[in-house]
């Protein structure tokens, strides 16, 4: 496991060079992410410093973008509440120095006082044959921290909220993730792992409850990064926000 380095944590959230991860396509990746519990829908307004602009509006908690391709360089993500001009000075901002053949999500965690954006870097590197890649992103703040079972086998242990697993090798095929909170009831979350493909089990918190997302980070070699909700667990799973729409 690793702590998500600040430069927040959807969570809102793949890139590829000739021989990149999973081989799926030549380029840069980026994915936007909302997990901070008690913060309103935000707009979020990635910057670079070439001034292309790349804009995502009304993102609620547990909104995970698919990806965008973005050129390699340097870019400014900056969250204000939603409808709020951008003369407004952000809630939270970063920077991001984006590397050819690389995918990130920047995700907004924890809550809103200490609310802080976060770039994780998403390994899309294919498993072995038979397998699926797998991580964890906990930002259910009532949980505490979580352990985290594959089809019974142990996948993580004590996952804090605003800290996410590096990413795992686990068998492909049907299984259940177990989520076993420090606080609250456990939840289960039965799905398919596809051989080949690349996950994020990202945990969030729904009417007091744990409830939680299976996102499909790659779907394996020779196929572009997506991104989107595959299956919630413990409630109604968040909805996934479309494309980013990149302005001229």
């Amino acid at each position: 496991m690793r702590r998500l380095i600040t430069a927040l944590g959807i969570a809102v959230l793949a890139a590829f060079a000739c021989a990149g991860p999973a081989n799926a396509a030549t380029g840069t990746y980026l994915r936007l992410a909302h997990l901070s519990p008690d913060t309103p829908d935000v707009d979020v307004l990635v910057t670079s410093f070439s001034g292309t602009t790349t804009r995502l509006a009304g993102v609620g908690y547990g909104d995970v973008s698919s990806y965008t391709r973005i050129e390699p360089g340097t870019y400014t993500v900056q969250m204000r509440m939603a409808g709020a001009p951008d003369s407004t000075p952000p809630i939270v901002s970063t920077t991001l120095r984006a590397q050819a053949g690389d995918a990130y999500t920047a995700a907004g965690l924890g809550m809103r006082d200490g609310l802080s954006l976060r770039v994780l870097d998403d390994d899309l590197t294919p498993p072995p044959p038979g397998q699926a890649r797998v991580r964890v992103v906990q930002g259910a703040e009532q949980s505490g921290p979580v352990a985290v079972r594959w089809d019974g086998t142990a996948m993580a242990a004590a996952v804090g909220f605003g800290d996410a697993t590096g990413y795992v090798d686990v068998p492909a095929g049907r299984g259940t993730f177990d989520v076993n909170p420090t606080t609250g009831d456990a939840a289960q979350l039965p799905v398919s792992l596809d051989a080949g493909g690349v996950y994020s089990v990202v945990l969030v918190q729904r009417a007091g409850r744990l409830s939680g997302e299976v996102r499909t980070d790659a779907a394996g070699p020779g196929r572009v990064p997506v991104g989107g909700v595959e299956t919630g667990m413990g409630g109604t799973a968040g909805p996934s926000t479309g494309p980013l729409i990149v302005l001229p």
